[in-house]
């Protein structure tokens, strides 16, 4: 009988002992496979951009081709020859399957052409004429059959320079936009090195013609770029300079300012997607890029530089910039080609093309691929893999120089009204706010809870502990949704309009508190001993009263007499400090009554799990309570405090619904109490419905996470070891 109740001893061991060891296991490789999900989710971001060659082919009849475009599915390109044809290629099988001509005179040369993200093109030639039309790659399904139709319509054809005709005024450079009220703008310069400017205004169905050289004296202008959106025309010259004209006045364009932009001949010029940035490149192969920002001190718009991009080895002869992002190619005379990224300052990639020199190059309308035509004739159709070029370490962690800002800076804002915009991923400003938050809620959380643990193990009556413990207890368990939701409709408000008072109680309270205190001190030891226990607490609880209620009653006329009656004013207009009603004093107060009881409940069964020994001992040599618990219980106890005050700064850390909801989310970085914040967890919480699936800022938000699990990690693997240390330390106890 007893080998068989052994055995069954042994064998519920056994089963015990492996479902404990199952789901220890568990739990680690869980933890475990949720980082390597993170990671994985994460690694995207830093892959570099990739470029394929889609396909390669050579045209069989030699073109001076002009332009150059593609369709969004990479199925048709167009290629406009100098002589006015243009060829519709299918790309699937290398043929033409359309040719349109262009009504040139005879021996009439196109010489430049520009287009614009809506399709319409501006052709200009030697004879001065200016041809503008519009060419659009529609796609036309038929059942489950897709084919790509071209549509061309000529709009426009004029003659650069209507006072001499008859005159030679070909056409060098040319420019073309047109803004969102539908003016047209186009602006060139001929064969006499003329800067000339056209405009035609829809509303008054006008054209109004300028020579912009007579404000430029001994100017040779070699590059033109226009800007729809504010209305100006910057003009680059052979000495690196530029000229910036404002055209918001179509009767009279004025030239606003001039500088230094190169030390040598601009060669081209280009704005990205916005109209804000400007990219300039020379004849060294130097490449900047320059947007209009306010200096410091100064009410004033200045184009400044803010890029240098990695220098090619031969002049810059064009500027390609993305239709969907701040990506653009720029093109070498030796046919080398570079993909740059405005915002971060990256050169993505570098290829060459065949060492012969690019007559057009082109995005797909996604920006999922390159068209490229050569001096060869060769037509080369490139895949492009650059899924996320707006985040690198310098975006995440770096300060960075974004449009309309006065200098660099960490920003976080995700997403904008526009495709032009410009996403800000720092997480710098997250993490500021994760740990403010963290802070004033600590700061509210670790007195209240280690004061009240110490009391509670030590000095309270044993039936008032067997009340407060478990109450505090139940506390932890109060959801986090309810706490954010009382501290933002709630407390936020009653904070704001009771500010003066919890000035007072954050400062003149404790003064009070500790010299009535002090009375209680006065009592004989001897006499004290013999009152009853809850004597103490109620001179205590007495005394918070005494002084919350003195407190009440002289803020108001406080705040009359230093504050001129309004404390939030007051620190406006003398400290320039602003008072948002959901800040960090609301959070800390919320987030901090959250942490309490975790903090409280561990660093009370480490005080009160000390052995009883040692305090009899220490009071039988004649010290008093307090000594005890000071030189013998807290220092046998550190390691269980410790603990808990770790395990709580955790909790603080990881915390979503209080900080989400109890502040304004704003991700600044200012210390100032009175200011909100946007912490990790919240930001996720915010940007989720935000976030396409395997975009940018889908992925920047698992980069968030895989950070706040790395942080939780090492707080709670810090306070296990220094938990450990300081039991070895004191295990003598």
């Amino acid at each position: 009988m007893k080998s068989d109740f052994k055995k069954k001893i042994e064998r519920s061991n056994k089963i015990s002992k492996a479902v404990i060891s199952f789901g220890g296991y568990g739990v680690i490789f869980s933890i475990i496979g949720i980082f390597l999900f993170l990671l994985y989710e994460t690694i995207p971001l830093f892959y570099g951009a990739e470029i394929d060659t889609a396909l390669s082919f050579k045209l069989s009849k030699k073109k001076h081709v002009v332009l150059s475009g593609v369709d969004q599915y990479k199925e048709l390109s167009y290629l406009i020859s100098n002589n006015g044809e243009i060829d519709f290629f299918n790309l699937k099988e290398k043929r033409i399957t359309k040719k349109d001509t262009l009504p040139l005179a005879a021996n009439e040369i196109i010489t430049t052409g520009v287009r614009n993200s809506n399709g319409d093109i501006s052709l200009g030639t030697d004879k001065g004429r200016i041809l503008f039309f519009n060419l659009n790659l529609k796609p036309v399904f038929t059942g489950s059959q897709r084919r790509i139709v071209p549509q061309l319509e000529l709009k426009k054809s004029f003659r650069s320079d209507v006072e001499n005709p008859a005159d030679n005024n070909g056409i060098k450079i040319l420019a073309f936009s047109e803004n969102d009220d539908g003016v047209l703008y186009w602006a060139w310069v001929n064969a006499e090195d003329k800067l000339l400017l056209k405009i035609y205004d829809p509303d008054e169905e006008e054209y109004f013609d300028f020579s912009l050289s007579d404000n430029l004296e001994n100017v040779n202008v070699t590059a033109l770029a226009l800007n729809p959106d504010q209305e100006s025309l910057i003009a680059g010259d052979d000495k690196g300079e530029l000229y910036l004209f404002d055209l918001s006045d179509h009767s009279e364009p004025d030239l606003l300012d001039n500088w230094k932009a190169a030390d040598f001949k601009i060669t081209s010029l280009s704005f990205l997607i916005g109209n804000n940035t400007l990219i300039v490149g020379d004849k060294n192969g130097n490449v900047t890029s320059w947007f209009e920002a306010r200096e410091k001190g100064s009410d004033e718009l200045k184009y400044r530089e803010v890029h240098t991009f990695k220098k090619m080895d031969s002049e810059i002869v064009n500027v390609v910039p993305s239709p969907r992002n701040r990506l653009f190619l720029v093109i070498g005379k030796n046919g080398k080609v570079e993909l740059n990224y405005s915002t971060t300052g990256n050169t993505e990639l570098e290829f060459s093309e065949n060492k012969s020199r690019v007559l057009s190059a082109s995005f797909a309308p996604k920006a999922d691929g390159i068209f490229v035509v050569n001096s060869k004739n060769e037509v080369s159709l490139f895949k492009l893999d650059d899924e996320h070029p707006d985040v690198s370490w310098k975006t995440l962690f770096g300060k960075v120089w974004y449009e309309g800002y006065p200098g660099p800076a960490f920003v976080w804002q995700s997403t904008g009204g526009t495709d032009s915009f410009e996403s800000k991923f720092s997480l710098i400003p997250l993490i500021f706010g994760t740990l403010k938050g963290t802070f004033y809620a600590m700061i509210f959380a670790i007195p209240i809870a280690l004061f009240g643990a110490i009391y509670v193990s030590q000095f309270a009556p044993k039936r008032f502990a067997k009340i407060i413990k478990p109450t505090v207890e139940i506390m932890a368990a109060l959801p986090s949704v309810v706490i954010g939701f009382l501290a933002g409709l709630y407390f936020s408000p009653l904070f704001e309009h009771h500010l003066m008072l919890i000035f007072l109680l954050s400062v003149l309270a404790p003064a009070l508190f500790l010299i009535l205190i002090s009375f209680w001190g006065m009592i004989p030891e001897r006499k004290r001993r013999t009152l009853p226990a809850y004597y103490e607490l109620g001179f205590v609880l007495f005394v918070m009263a005494a002084v919350y209620y003195f407190s009440s009653i002289v803020s108001l006329p406080l705040e009359k007499i230093f504050f001129n009656g309004d404390l939030k004013q007051w620190l406006y207009s003398s400290l320039n400090v602003s008072y948002d009603q959901r800040n960090s004093l609301v959070v800390g107060f919320a987030l901090g009554f959250a942490v309490i009881p975790i903090i409280f409940t561990i660093t009370e069964d480490a005080l009160s799990n000390v052995p009883a020994s040692l305090s009899s001992a220490s009071l039988a040599l004649g010290a008093s309570k307090w000594q005890t618990v000071k030189r013998v219980i807290l220092p046998a106890a550190a390691g269980g405090i410790f603990a808990g005050v770790m395990l709580g700064l955790g909790r603080a850390i990881g915390e979503t619904m209080i900080v989400l909801m109890a502040t304004g989310n704003t991700p600044i970085m200012d210390l100032s109490p009175f200011d909100g914040f946007r912490a990790m967890s919240a930001n996720i919480a915010v940007e989720i419905p935000e976030a396409p699936v395997d975009g940018s800022l889908y992925r920047v938000l698992f980069l968030t996470a895989l950070l706040l699990l790395v942080f939780t990690f090492i707080i709670n693997s810090f306070a296990t070891y220094i938990g450990d240390k300081l039991r070895k330390k004191y295990a003598r106890y």
